[in-house]
């Protein structure tokens, strides 16, 4: 099944599981989506590409937010898994760090998007 489809499956189930994380997971992706907007106004001349997808890890059997954003030379890889323990791991190059809200999230990711421009 391609990582996509599980990762809306997963995200379905959370949806009826825990509706107050599910409410989390659609503030963090509309958080993400201004963001990267807001990036790419910011530098538009500057941006040779982005990406935000959805997908799933199948080893840790969670689904997962996938950044790529590229400005000249740098490039930013985030992974953003959704924890199945109902929390966030923001992960760049292997490290990561836990944010149980969106809130705590979108600060984490735009302090990393700062590292692009």
């Amino acid at each position: 099944m391609a990582s996509s489809t599980l990762h809306a499956i997963a995200v379905a189930e959370l949806r009826h599981t825990n509706p107050v994380f599910y409410r989390e997971y659609c503030i963090l992706i509309e958080g993400i989506t201004n963001l990267i907007r807001d990036q790419a106004d910011q530098h538009a001349n500057d941006l040779g590409f982005t990406s935000f997808t959805e997908t799933f890890d199948h080893a840790s059997n969670e689904p997962v937010l996938q950044i790529v954003i590229g400005a000249n030379k740098n490039e930013l890889y985030l992974h953003i898994y959704i924890h199945k323990d109902h929390h966030f791991l923001i992960r760049k190059s292997g490290g990561g760090k836990v944010a149980r809200t969106a809130g705590q999230a979108l600060e984490i990711i735009a302090e990393k998007l700062k590292e692009v421009s």
